[in-house]
């Protein structure tokens, strides 16, 4: 089993667990302390999600430049350097954070249970909690550069179930969401002392020193990053922050529910990218244009049908997916639209991560970054209408708009520059294939199981779409790449039957 091949199945694992911890946990955590702390959780997710930009590109630098053919002394000067600048960064976004408190507690998140001094003491907390985690993802991207993510992602689980899991013990007995937040506090601590041992562990450099020359000649990719990561972030994050300022708590925390389960198609894929983002910058800084253009197409496929049945089965089973998870049948019939909105437009921004990632390879920023500049020009006027004359499901509308124009105009520019003449082979065979196939697969399983009854049944029909769904694809792209399958059946059934 080659390194990629070990690195996805790592990621796969960890996002498994993510994925499965959400089902497990968020029913106790609204049951425990609330539908309105569920939502103050959750806007913990946000403030880190829009503060992703504030590294300054050093992450996905670090990941970039670890990946490439450098030698150990540079590689630890690198981390060394880069680790200096995310203390001062990362303590910056704790003190704005808590400086902050009260005029966010005032201004966005209107509560009924709490008083807007106690919301406020949750976001000082927060502040401590999103600076920690922030920190440990410094040190994540750099094992991630060096292909150990099987170590990273065995850290993450562990880290996960203590952090989401293990916390509902202590709120059992003491169901306050002040205990929930100084966990989150305490876990993170742990993560940043684990991660950062692991990573100089890996690097044997007994001196190593602050590389300004290093700095300066990274800087270029670190600031155009740090621009993409900060238009992305608010254009994923926006929806919240004007539900959070514009609707009640309890609508707010609905949402939430929507949009957590509306991102379980970008956080299955998201462990492809993040194990073919180093293969990607190593054929890069190799010229190998062959490999890259075989590796683009091959995961861009893969991305596809994976992606395509899982934002199918969501948009077709909502309602009892809802009332499976929550157990509250109100809510799901009141989020069912909303679901399905926010699912397509997820559903188009998976499409456009390979053509993302394959940019970042080449150190191409600027498409990315102007992009995302129109984007937010057009998303936080149009959403902000939305949402006043709409409630939840005008904030979905932006996000689908968005995200089928940057799939359209950003993929196939991006995909036309690095791969000449390759765009229509893309579209056609990488995209609108493999989703026909799943559209077709699904319709025959959905129309069989309709007329059964029992409340379960979606279940297995949603593991029947995905898995025949997946199957023929994947026959497919044999089919046409004879030397180079996506997966050897042959290989299987020779090693089953010996």
């Amino acid at each position: 089993m080659n390194k990629v091949t070990q690195n996805i199945i790592a990621n796969y694992a960890g996002k498994l667990w993510g994925f499965i911890s959400i089902f497990i946990f968020v029913r106790f955590y609204i049951d425990l302390l609330g539908i309105e702390s569920y939502a103050i959780i959750n806007f913990y997710t946000v403030i880190l999600g829009l503060l992703a930009f504030a590294d300054a590109g050093l992450t996905a630098t670090l990941t970039r430049q670890l990946a490439r053919d450098i030698g150990i002394c540079e590689k630890s000067n690198l981390v060394y350097t880069f680790e200096r600048l995310y203390v001062y960064i990362c303590l910056l976004i704790a003190i704005v954070i808590m400086s902050s408190a009260n005029y966010i507690a005032n201004n966005f998140l209107e509560s009924k249970l709490y008083t807007p001094e106690t919301v406020a003491y949750f976001l000082r907390i927060i502040g401590i909690g999103v600076a920690l985690q922030l920190f440990s993802t410094l040190y994540e991207g750099g094992l991630n550069g060096l292909q150990h993510q099987v170590l990273t992602n065995k850290v993450k689980i562990i880290w996960s179930l203590f952090r989401s899991g293990i916390v509902i013990l202590p709120l059992y007995f003491y169901p306050k969401l002040e205990v929930y937040f100084v966990w989150q506090v305490i876990c993170n601590i742990i993560l940043v002392i684990v991660f950062r041992y692991s990573l100089y562990k890996c690097l044997p450099n007994s001196s190593p020193y602050f590389a300004f020359n290093l700095l300066k000649s990274n800087g270029k990719y670190a600031l155009g990053m740090m621009g993409i990561a900060f238009i992305s972030a608010i254009n994923i994050q926006i929806d919240k922050l004007v539900t959070s300022k514009y609707l009640s708590m309890e609508q707010f925390g609905y949402y939430s529910i929507a949009s957590t389960l509306s991102q379980i198609p970008t956080m299955i894929v998201i462990p492809v990218m993040a194990a073919v983002f180093p293969l990607f910058s190593m054929y890069v800084s190799q010229n190998n244009n062959e490999l890259i253009g075989n590796s683009f197409h091959k995961y861009s496929f893969l991305i596809t049908i994976i992606s395509a049945p899982i934002s199918l089965c969501l948009f077709l089973y909502s309602i009892p997916l809802v009332d499976l998870w929550i157990g509250k049948l109100l809510i799901a019939e009141s989020i069912n639209y909303v679901l399905k909105m926010l699912v397509l437009g997820s559903f188009f921004l998976c499409l456009q991560l390979t053509p993302f990632y394959l940019a970042l390879a080449n150190g191409h920023t600027k498409i990315n970054l102007y992009t995302g500049i129109f984007g937010l020009a057009v998303v936080v006027p149009f959403i902000i209408y939305s949402v006043k004359n709409y409630g939840m499901i005008g904030a979905t509308f932006p996000w689908v708009l968005v995200n089928i124009c940057t799939f359209l105009f950003v993929g196939l520019y991006i995909v036309n520059k690095f791969l000449s003449e390759q765009k229509v082979k893309w579209i056609v065979w990488d995209i609108l294939i493999p989703i026909l196939v799943t559209f077709v697969v699904g319709f025959f399983i959905h129309t069989i199981f309709c007329f059964l009854s029992n409340k379960y049944v979606f279940l297995v029909s949603s593991m029947l779409i995905g898995s025949l769904s997946i199957f023929f694809n994947v026959l497919i792209y044999n089919k046409r790449n004879i030397g180079n399958p996506l997966i050897d059946f042959s290989k299987m059934i020779n090693f089953r039957n010996s």
